[in-house]
C-alpha cells in the first residue's frame, strides 16, 4: 500500500501544548508536520521511545513531537509537542 499523506489526530494535551509555544516554535513544528504528513513511512521520521510506546520526532535542540502511527486507519496520532520536560514530563 502507498500512503502519501496521512490524517493527524490531535490529542488534547498536543493541542494545549501546541498553543503555548511561540511562533517560531509552531512555524517548526508546521513544518515537521508536513514532513510526517507527506512520509511514506512516518515512524522512520522519528526515534522509537519503548518505555512509552511512541515515537520522538526532534525539532532541533529541544523540542519534539511525541507520535504514534495507525497503518489501518492512515493517522498520525499526535500526542505531545514541546521541550523535554513537556514531552515526557509527569502530569
Amino acid at each position: 500500500m502507498t500512503q502519501s499523506s496521512w490524517e493527524f489526530d490531535r490529542k488534547g494535551k498536543f493541542k494545549k501544548q501546541y498553543k503555548l509555544l511561540g511562533s517560531v516554535r509552531q512555524e517548526k513544528t508546521n513544518k515537521a508536520l508536513m514532513q510526517l504528513a507527506n512520509s511514506q513511512k512516518p515512524e522512520s521520521l522519528g526515534v522509537y521511545k519503548s518505555s512509552m510506546g511512541v515515537y520522538a520526532y526532534e525539532l532541533g535542540h529541544d523540542d519534539r513531537i511525541i507520535f504514534k502511527v495507525d497503518h489501518e486507519r492512515c493517522t498520525i496520532e499526535l500526542i505531545r509537542v514541546g521541550d523535554h520536560k513537556m514531552t515526557y514530563g509527569k502530569d
